[in-house]
């Protein structure tokens, strides 16, 4: 599984700048939309790579044997949604999916275009490297390794085991594990990062925050520097490994239904 350091997400801060869109802006890429469905039967423990520019996008688990792909593209005009191809193949399993988007010497965002994706893989696929660019990311009840991120945009995932490791540069990382701790990996430049644990999770516990807080649960204590926040802790018998960062941002750390109590 792909690891990060908080320098290459640092510097990534820079290439955010420059690709993210305005609200306002985005509004106008809806004039023209166009829908398409794929299916691929890539088996119970098959796994799925994406790489999007602009949209959010959804992958889902279920009891299930393929995966299906459902994308809206969408355009401030005919030529731009002509120019934003989904291009995707399967090979022993493995889907690859990649959007690209013609890019013009005079490009700008009122000419623009994106696509959103919603996703059902089989519970036991891994995800491998699905990257955004402009755009939130949700996963949820996958129980195959997770490798995610996005670059301007929320990463939120939900019943999720296994290993885990989620990044933004400017959003929020959010995980919440059902099943048994192997290695979970969290990492935001801008954002919060939050954690909920199963109340009889065994892990090795790391964080660190440059500007934030850190604020755990039961026997998870955060230490407060001159600058930033760490804490280091053990669960249980410590058998997993939990490392936690962001440089601008808090970091919670929730046992199950401890959140929902405020």
């Amino acid at each position: 599984m792909r690891r990060f350091t908080m320098a290459a997400l640092a510097v990534a801060v820079v290439l955010a700048v420059a690709l993210a869109a305005p609200a306002a802006v985005a509004k106008k890429w809806n004039k023209v939309k166009e829908e398409s469905h794929q299916s691929f039967d890539a088996g119970k423990k098959g796994s799925l790579s994406l790489s999007n520019i602009n949209g959010d996008v959804t992958v889902t688990g279920y009891d299930g044997t393929t995966i299906e792909v459902d994308a809206i593209k969408y355009a401030s005009s005919q030529e731009r949604l002509d120019e934003t191809t989904i291009e995707s193949s399967m090979k022993n399993g493995h889907v690859v999916i990649k959007v690209d988007i013609d890019d013009h010497d005079d490009w700008d965002h009122d000419g623009n275009a994106g696509v959103e994706f919603t996703i059902r893989v089989p519970r036991g696929t891994r995800i491998d490297e699905v990257e955004l660019v402009n755009g939130d990311l949700q996963l949820d009840g996958i129980e195959g390794e997770v490798d995610a991120s996005s670059v301007n945009g929320d990463v939120t995932a939900t019943h999720l085991s296994g290993a885990v490791a989620l990044s933004a540069v400017n959003g929020d990382v959010e995980l919440d594990v059902t099943g048994a701790v192997d290695s979970i990996r969290l990492q935001s430049v801008n954002g919060t990062v939050e954690l909920t644990l199963p109340r009889n999770a065994s892990a090795r516990v790391s964080a660190s925050t440059v500007h934030g807080s850190i604020r755990g649960t039961g026997e998870i204590k955060a230490d407060r520097g001159i600058v930033g926040s760490s804490l280091s802790s053990v669960l249980g018998k410590g058998e997993g490994t939990i490392k936690l960062d962001t440089v601008n941002g808090n970091i919670r750390i929730y046992q199950e239904g401890e959140k929902d109590k405020g």
